[in-house]
């Protein structure tokens, strides 16, 4: 950017400080203006837009005259565009900012700006996720998972908003297309080493399908009390309490095989003593029996003989006849 003050004031120089235009107007005024825009549009730059604005219309008016400083303007108005946008995103006005970062991008194209073409475009998808955050926290699931769409459609890579999609979805009640959009974080999130996104829709998904089998459990819907287990395991499949609470409600349904499967899965997931496992080992030594696999049912009884559980299974025990 010096060099090309230099250069302006050079020409300054060879213009004798004073060619006037038909507009009253001269090659110093163009040149003040584009200076004034170059030093000052990051400090202020709604001031500095104005004056390299003000250049280019003059140097224009001068024609060949004005050509050079009209070049140098029109390399500047990108990048002073967007320093406007990032201006109006500090002061939280994000309607202003996409305004300028589109007029950012459109300057950009007409005058070969590869460079803030490319600042555009990675800026803009978080903005749109920025724009459909605000409005998921107004409760405008629809219009957020609007912005969520034209932020995913700018960068398919970026993250955010498709965890942002699932909870609008959430919001809007539609289970199918929040899950759609957890999975879509998880696989994304993990390609892109994400662990953070990647964590958050994992939390979400075990968190939402939980309180759904606690619902269901209170209204003794046992067979949808499973369903929402299996699927909060999708979300968390090293949970120790899910495959517990699987194994008794399978219990409860009489599914003796199942309870079996995971109870044998919650034993190799629980930690602590043999009285923190006898709960599990009773609740198969059960099936088994139920199932009248008898040396299956009485090894499990055994193992369930500590604590509260003793005297229910020695008692087993001794009904069996186990040896």
């Amino acid at each position: 950017m010096r060099v090309r003050l230099v250069k302006q004031f050079l020409l300054l120089g060879i213009f004798a400080l004073g060619a006037i235009s038909v507009s009253g107007q001269s090659i110093k005024d163009a040149i003040q203006a584009y200076n004034n825009a170059a030093t000052n549009y990051k400090q202020d730059p709604e001031k500095a837009l104005q004056d390299i604005q003000s250049a280019l219309q003059i140097s224009e008016q001068l024609g060949e005259e004005g050509s050079e400083t009209k070049q140098n303007c029109e390399e500047l108005i990108p990048t002073i565009y967007f320093q406007v946008a990032m201006a109006k995103y500090k002061a939280k006005d994000l309607k202003a900012t996409l305004e300028n970062l589109e007029k950012a991008k459109e300057s950009a194209i007409k005058y070969n700006d590869g460079a803030t073409k490319t600042r555009v475009e990675k800026t803009l998808p978080k903005l749109y996720n920025a724009m459909g955050n605000n409005l998921f926290k107004e409760g405008k699931f629809d219009e957020a998972i609007a912005n969520y769409e034209k932020s995913i459609k700018l960068d398919p890579n970026y993250i955010d908003p498709y965890l942002g999609t699932a909870l609008a979805y959430e919001g809007l009640k539609n289970e199918e297309k929040m899950v759609e959009y957890l999975d879509l974080t998880i696989d994304l999130g993990g390609k892109a080493n994400d662990a953070a996104n990647v964590e958050k829709a994992k939390t979400k998904g075990k968190a939402y399908f939980l309180k759904k089998a606690d619902e269901a459990l209170n209204a003794n819907k046992l067979n949808d009390v499973v369903k929402l287990l299996d699927m909060a395991l999708k979300y968390d499949g090293d949970d120790y309490n899910i495959y517990r609470s699987m194994t008794i409600n399978y219990s409860k349904l009489e599914r003796w095989n199942d309870a079996i499967e995971y109870g044998n899965k919650a034993l190799e997931l629980v930690k602590g003593t043999a009285d923190d496992k006898a709960e599990i080992y009773f609740l198969i030594a059960t099936a088994y029996h139920k199932l009248n696999k008898i040396n299956e049912a009485c090894a499990a009884y055994k193992n369930a003989a500590f604590g509260n559980f003793k005297p229910n299974a020695d008692y087993q025990i001794q009904q069996l006849k186990c040896q």
